[in-house]
């Protein structure tokens, strides 16, 4: 399981039920996480800065502008309340993890419900769990955390440079049929009596 105390998340080997040691995977840190942090937001959304350092940065991604990654655990908090995620509910549909020399990356795909609202919208995010020391394999933060409504990526059509125009090259013509032949040979005839 992960503890929450200020700025650190640390991963207790030992089971608080049974006493038997437990593997501690990035899979296992990531989902016990991610669990953590969306319950937070849900019940109690003070406690989210907890999970934040000094240090930590988060990008929101819109459609109508870039916006400025966002530095530290009380810009962050008040960044997340302003976008009305406090006491909203997440529903996970997917979550991936991987080890890295500084910690874990995990990647959710899944809906978020605001609160007192019954759509829910498709959301992606990344988090970065970094190491609060090298010594210490099991005390993690919230490093990184880039969020984005899946609008973000649908709402706006995606400016392509267009090639220049060019015109299809010309398609030979089937032959036609022998009375329109005998017409125009025809009219090929009256045309050169005439210039005559």
């Amino acid at each position: 399981l992960l503890t929450g105390t200020p700025k650190l998340l640390r991963a207790r080997k030992m089971s608080a039920d049974t006493g038997v040691e437990i593997e501690l995977t990035s899979d296992f840190i990531a989902n016990n996480f991610v669990e953590q942090y969306y319950a937070a937001i849900h019940k109690d959304p003070e406690l989210v800065r907890k999970f934040y350092g000094a240090d930590s940065v988060m990008t929101h991604l819109e459609t109508s502008s870039k916006e400025e990654p966002i530095l530290g655990a009380d810009l962050i908090h008040e960044k997340i309340v302003s976008l009305g995620l406090q006491g909203g509910l997440a529903c996970i549909q997917h979550l991936v993890a991987q080890s890295s020399a500084e910690g874990i990356v995990i990647m959710v795909v899944g809906t978020f419900a605001r609160a007192n609202e019954s759509v829910c919208h498709p959301f992606r995010q990344t988090f970065i769990l970094g190491k609060m020391s090298p010594d210490d394999s099991y005390a993690f933060y919230l490093r990184n955390n880039i969020f984005a409504f899946d609008d973000a990526f649908h709402g706006e059509a995606p400016q392509h440079t267009q090639p220049p125009h060019q015109h299809p090259p010309p398609q030979p013509q089937p032959p036609a049929p022998p009375q329109q032949q005998q017409q125009h040979h025809h009219q090929q005839q009256q045309q050169q009596q005439q210039q005559q």
